[in-house]
């Protein structure tokens, strides 16, 4: 009976000491963000067009690591704005930020709720651009997600990505607050929801 006392306490003594990085390694691993070399295209993925997935991606794209920025998102309204494509919003967004507008396109996607749906979208368009190489855009916590889905589905072509920073998520704390506890939860049951859906477009 006293060494199992002992084991539960060691146990114990352990997981108080070892819990904080064991959660900011699980917090991480949902972020990769590759070395990155030139490409045919940059593309960044829809959910942000008035963010810091625009604005990493146009910043790469000045940079020369492509020719060309996608910017995609479907149809957008609200009470402020009236129906638009959020790749042309993106577009705008990227240019009022000094950035000059021949470097984007805009990419307008319809009934493409999911990542998943969004890869399966862009297979045709990519084939049909005779891009083979593409750098990714998308925020941090979404980031091995993406790329895994992308992978995935148009293995064809060779993909990296660029994580952007999240102003909801943080991986050294992502637990401390309900939207990052939330974020962590959705992610790692949509990786699992990934790897048994059907690949390619």
């Amino acid at each position: 009976m006293r060494w199992i006392f002992v084991s539960i306490a060691l146990a114990c003594l352990l997981a108080g000491v070892f819990y904080k990085p064991l959660l900011m390694a699980v917090g991480d691993s949902l972020i990769v963000s590759d070395q990155l070399e030139k490409a045919d295209a940059i593309y960044v993925l829809a959910g942000d067009f008035f963010g810091s997935r625009v604005l990493l991606g146009a910043d790469l794209g000045a940079r020369g690591f492509a020719p060309l920025v996608l910017l995609s998102g479907g149809a957008y309204s609200s009470n402020i704005i009236s129906k638009r494509y959020s790749g042309d919003m993106a577009v705008q967004y990227a240019v009022e930020h000094g950035y000059q507008p021949g470097l984007f396109q805009a990419i307008r996607l319809d009934h493409t709720p999911s990542t998943i749906d969004e890869a399966r979208a862009m297979g045709p368009i990519f084939q049909k651009m005779g891009v083979r190489r593409v750098i990714l855009v998308t925020s941090n916590f979404h980031s091995r997600r993406a790329v895994l889905v992308f992978r995935w589905m148009i293995p064809d072509i060779h993909f990296s990505v660029a994580a952007s920073q999240d102003l909801d998520y943080n991986p050294s704390s992502w637990w401390k607050t309900s939207r990052g506890r939330h974020l962590v939860e959705s992610e790692y049951e949509k990786i699992a929801g990934t790897l048994l859906s059907e690949p390619r477009w």
